[in-house]
């Protein structure tokens, strides 16, 4: 038996899947979940989530943050954002990540540093994604 995996973000369902090992980016750290697992309601930072299919292949996403829940053999995953690692455009994402170490580098009053920091971490967990798909 698998477990079912569904990845939603508040416009549409991005993914409805079984898999055989889920593991996701939380708050408290990266998370593996198998078949059986306990009950779990978890914070998503910006991360990779990576799943094992049945048939023993990946699927890859980025999620930016969220919420994930675990229960009776189902993950649930809220993301704001998410997309599969292998439709995520490398040349952007590199882009949004160069742009937000400008705005940081800059030094000036005049940014919303929060903000800047957060875009970095975004593209980081972007590129990472894509960098796991490719490597695995």
């Amino acid at each position: 038996m698998a477990i079912q995996v569904t990845l939603n973000i508040p416009t549409h369902n991005v993914a409805d899947f079984s898999a055989i090992y889920v593991q996701i980016p939380s708050a408290e750290g990266s998370m593996g979940i198998l078949k059986n697992h306990a009950p779990l309601r978890c914070e998503l930072i910006p991360g990779t989530v990576i799943c094992r299919l049945p048939d023993q292949s990946l699927k890859v996403f980025f999620v930016s943050s969220g919420l994930a829940m675990v229960q009776s053999n189902t993950v649930t995953i809220l993301a704001d954002t998410a997309e599969l690692a292998d439709e995520i455009d490398l040349t952007r994402a590199e882009a949004a990540r160069n742009r937000a170490l400008g705005r940081l580098c800059e030094g000036t009053m005049h940014i919303d540093r929060a903000r800047a920091e957060a875009a970095l971490h975004r593209s980081l967990a972007r590129l990472e994604a894509v960098r796991y798909l490719k490597t695995h």
